[in-house]
């Protein structure tokens, strides 16, 4: 393998030309910057999970975006007519401010500090979504900073509903949703659709590493809040060689017990950036394929390498995803070598995909029987998804310009969520590394 692509310096990051090109022990991205040198980024480790095999599943029809800016990419970014998915999922930061101080955060938030999103920039930043969509509008992700710092956030979920948005999921630490039913109850009933819980292990040295302080305990009340609530959780965990890597059994079996509330588990490997500025050795990296063995390797026979399949309506490096029923607290691998639910061109499959699969619904015995029947199907679902998000050490254009992850700023522009954290959050990079 030696394959042409583009990339950026991890230390000015201009643009620069780079090649994957195939080692004895795995793909690297190598590129070469005529102020800082050479670099070499391990982006998939040999192993089971051939590059190759699993590049079959690369887009072959993608949704393409309207041009809005032109420039050399991934600088002066806005979705431009290079760019060759529309989004999936839009993050909106409805606040600067968190309640924690973790060593990763890729928004780079400090406690007690940062402004908030207001109602009027909010519903600038929904209508222009709305005019950028097809028929079938975006998923939203309201995130931060920890959102439910705002207010207002009761209001903004309503306001999405109101103006069409069909799924809005919270991206949240939990803290307060576990000291407070009503606010889990509050967002409910506002129209808001599901949990992405920051869920790193089952065990408190965890938390400790990757987020300063002892957490396991307050993880379980957010959990059970939103069990009381009919609020679907996501546990979305931070995957950190040397610290949780080791630990994704115990993860799935906790969140399989916390079924059907637990509906999934989204595993992050970490990116270096945000608190992690410059280049990073590849020894501190975990890629796909490695993540992939981990789980099969700990599973205790129930996974196998071919359950996880890449999402087709995006690059098929960016990440993953198996779907399972769950049987007697064990899960039964549903995905085996053929293509998702959200596969083809449709983005708008993939948005009803990730709606029908994290949202929740509690049984109810007095619905029609055959709307029990199938919810009590849904129940039974259980998925595992993955993405990888790249930084300035191993951001590869060809990934990026099929990113369907994005942000929507107060400026009215949609960047691709890797973009926007490696070049358009400032000096709070710089800032932030000074401070740490």
């Amino acid at each position: 393998m030696n394959e042409k692509t583009a990339s950026i310096c991890p230390v000015c990051r201009k643009t620069l030309p780079a090649r994957r090109i195939l080692k004895s022990d795995g793909i690297y991205l190598v590129r070469s910057c005529p102020e800082h040198g050479e670099f070499e980024t391990l982006i998939w480790l040999n192993s089971d999970v051939q590059a190759l095999q699993w590049d079959k599943w690369t887009l072959e029809n993608a949704d393409q975006m309207l041009a809005v800016r032109e420039g050399t990419c991934p600088h002066h970014c806005d979705t431009c007519q290079d760019h060759q998915q529309q989004a999936c999922c839009v993050l909106i930061e409805v606040t600067e401010r968190c309640n924690q101080h973790c060593a990763f955060c890729f928004a780079t938030s400090k406690e007690g500090q940062g402004q908030d999103l207001g109602l009027t920039e909010l519903e600038g930043i929904y209508d222009n979504l709305l005019t950028r969509t097809g028929s079938r509008p975006y998923n939203i992700q309201l995130s931060g900073g920890e959102p439910t710092l705002n207010q207002d956030l009761a209001k903004m979920i309503r306001m999405g509903k109101d103006k069409g948005f069909p799924y809005i999921q919270l991206n949240t630490n939990g803290l307060l949703m576990g000291e407070d039913l009503s606010l889990a109850k509050k967002l409910k009933a506002a129209g808001l659709s599901s949990v992405f819980l920051q869920f790193d292990g089952t065990e408190d040295a965890i938390y400790q590493k990757i987020r300063g302080q002892k957490l396991f305990a307050k993880k379980q009340r957010a959990i059970d809040q939103c069990r009381k609530a009919d609020l679907g959780v996501v546990l979305v965990v931070t995957v950190v060689p040397g610290v949780n890597d080791g630990h994704l059994r115990e993860i799935l079996d906790f969140a399989v017990e916390n079924s059907p509330a637990v509906r999934g588990i989204h595993y992050q490997p970490v990116s270096y950036f945000g608190r992690f500025p410059g280049n990073i050795a590849n020894a501190r990296r975990l890629t796909t394929p490695e993540l992939i063995e981990k789980l099969v390797a700990q599973s205790n026979g129930q996974f196998a390498v071919d359950n996880f399949i890449p999402l087709a309506s995006g690059h098929p490096r960016c990440s993953f995803h198996g779907d399972f029923k769950r049987v007697d607290n064990r899960l039964i691998p549903v995905t085996k070598q053929k293509k998702c639910g959200c596969s083809g061109s449709n983005i708008e499959k993939a948005r009803d995909y990730i709606e029908k699969k994290w949202s929740y619904k509690a049984l109810n015995p007095v619905e029609d029987d055959w709307d029990e029947i199938l919810n009590k199907i849904h129940q039974e679902s259980f998925s595992i998804t993955a993405m990888g998000f790249q930084d300035q050490g191993n951001l590869d254009l060809e990934r990026l310009k099929k990113c369907r992850v994005m942000i929507a700023t107060k400026e009215q522009t949609l960047i691709p969520f890797c973009a926007y954290n490696i070049l358009y959050r400032g000096e709070k990079h710089a800032e932030d590394s000074e401070s740490r």
